[in-house]
């Protein structure tokens, strides 16, 4: 419609920047979509992380938060949810026991692993080394809680 009808040059100059213009559109618009996917995904990673290190370092939450989201999830009643708390206690003590029977060799491990790395860098290196090991305890394996024992028993041992 809008090509000039007598000048063939013409004509096929603004086809040409018509393809361009979609050309770039297109682009930008998969542009425009692969920030929003990485944006969403980069959020998402966040949220889970967050979510994972508030568990490990608030264990004792772990009883009342999972009970909830069962309630909602699969529709428990207030006495399901109250009789699945003190299940979900009951084994967390459990679990715990399990923890600190094993975390002395996990540690000993890590150690071993700590100083088989810092022997073969440098000063620097091996500061940076230990520093970020200490960051990576703390935050992934922190110091064990102590058990309920006014809610709970220990589990039983030999089993």
């Amino acid at each position: 419609m809008n090509e000039p009808s007598g000048n063939p040059l013409l004509a096929e100059a603004t086809r040409s920047t018509r393809w361009r213009r979609i050309a770039i559109r297109l682009l930008l618009s998969l542009l425009i979509f692969a920030s929003g996917i990485t944006v969403g995904v980069g959020s998402t990673l966040i949220v889970v992380r967050r979510g994972i290190l508030y568990n490990i370092h608030h264990p004792e939450t772990m009883p009342e938060r999972l009970a909830s989201h069962l309630r909602r999830r699969i529709g428990l009643t207030d006495q399901q949810t109250g009789q699945v708390q003190q299940i979900l206690r009951r084994r967390q003590v459990a679990l715990q026991g399990i923890r600190r029977r094993f975390q002395p060799q996990v540690e000993h491990e890590l150690t071993q692993l700590q100083r088989e790395v810092a022997e073969i860098l440098d000063s620097e290196q091996r500061d940076q080394w230990d520093q970020w090991c200490r960051n990576v305890q703390s935050t992934w394996l922190p110091d064990m809680p102590t058990l309920d024992t006014a809610n709970q028993s220990p589990p039983p041992s030999g089993g």
